[in-house]
């Protein structure tokens, strides 16, 4: 005769009629028939499938045999973490659900967060590096962090941004660089070099500089971030090839939009100024965002190395025109002569050379020094007429 839970439960209703003797002997029945429906749920729990199976019946499952929830399978592996681990289409789409009700069991301890990051399985990870054309990962890890069960810093302390570099994560990669920005910056590589300097395709470079422009774009998407005295560019011509890597950095960097990628190369990698010039050739005639033009920048930027002298290459000062002699270098805040001065340079012929050329820098230096004076006095002033 066949006997199902109904029944059992049926018959278990008369337990309070029975002989005490014969209860206890029932009870020790009923403790290993409940050890077995126990293990019978936790097989069920890592077989889930949203196409067959709801939340709903899942957690009358959990309700009604709460310790399967704690399970583990022969990789020591809880339900909620074979999820992701597997990357079972039908099984993802219920961890927010178990991590949820295991929080509330307090499944593998209380730093575990549900039974997210218990043992050595980190779910969050696994959820980040699926490599399936699939959007069910991005939505569970959106679904988590509005639980609180997925946080900000998880991004950069588990490295997701790096485990998520997939030509079919792109969206995945997308949501965690617009909530971390600056995961761009930490989130490291293989072998600890930055991001953008270790991509493995030019699908992963591509991924990594459209986010990079997005959120920093003042910085050019850390195109010229330097790693051991190499620029991700340099090293982008090295991994991939010049027009394949350009072809990448023409589509996130567009030409004819004045990002003065050019002055910041000449200033950073001298000499990628060729290769670059043929695929902006409009930025020649461009100023950036300081209002430099490209000569003025290049005047600036190989003043300041320090490797120009007026005994040397005096014709590097003789053929300076005068706006990049009046110009002063943004990043030092000082005019041309004053660089020249400064440090253990101290190029007395050149400064003589430079000041000889546009003396009209030291009228406009007492001017501004003038104009100093005289706005500190009207604030002492000022501070003595509140006080009286």
């Amino acid at each position: 005769m066949t006997i199902t839970a109904d029944d059992l439960i049926a018959k278990l209703q008369h337990c309070k009629d029975f002989p005490s003797s014969f209860k206890a002997r029932m009870d020790a029945v009923a403790a290993k028939a409940v050890e077995e429906m126990t293990k019978e749920a936790g097989k069920f729990l890592f077989e889930l499938d949203d196409r067959k199976h709801t939340e709903q019946q899942v957690k009358a499952i959990i309700d009604a045999f709460p310790e399967s929830l704690s399970m583990q399978d022969k990789h020591s592996l809880l339900p909620v973490q074979r999820a992701a681990w597997l990357y079972s289409v039908g099984m993802v789409s219920f961890i927010p659900l178990l991590a949820k009700e295991g929080l509330r069991l307090n499944v593998g301890g209380e730093e575990s967060r549900g039974g997210l990051l218990h043992g050595r399985n980190n779910t969050l990870v696994d959820l980040a590096r699926c490599e399936e054309p699939n959007v069910k990962c991005k939505q569970v890890l959106e679904e988590l962090r509005e639980m609180g069960l997925f946080k900000k810093e998880d991004i950069q302390n588990f490295d997701l941004l790096s485990y998520s570099l997939s030509r079919y994560s792109a969206p995945l990669f997308e949501m965690l660089a617009a909530w971390d920005p600056y995961s761009l910056i930490t989130t490291t590589g293989v072998d600890g070099c930055p991001l953008i300097h270790d991509p493995f395709s030019e699908e992963d470079f591509e991924m990594i500089l459209k986010a990079g422009m997005e959120h920093f774009p003042e910085r050019l998407g850390f195109l010229f971030q330097k790693y051991k005295g190499k620029t991700a560019c340099e090293n982008a011509f090295d991994d991939f090839g010049v027009n394949e890597a350009m072809a990448v950095i023409c589509k996130c960097i567009p030409p004819f939009e004045n990002h003065a990628l050019i002055h910041r190369a000449v200033e950073v990698a001298p000499h990628l100024e060729d290769k670059l010039i043929k695929y902006y050739p409009n930025e020649a005639f461009k100023r950036d965002a300081t209002g430099r033009t490209l000569p003025q920048v290049k005047f600036h930027a190989q003043l300041r190395r320090g490797t120009q002298t007026y005994d040397s290459t005096a014709s590097f000062f003789a053929n300076a025109i005068d706006d990049q002699i009046e110009a002063k270098d943004p990043r030092l805040g000082v005019f041309p002569f004053m660089v020249a001065a400064s440090d253990n340079r101290s190029d007395l012929d050149a400064v003589y050379y430079l000041l000889r050329r546009c003396p009209q820098v030291l009228v406009n230096l007492r001017e501004r020094d003038d104009r100093d004076v005289e706005d500190v006095q009207q604030g002492s002033r000022k501070r003595q007429r509140e006080e009286s």
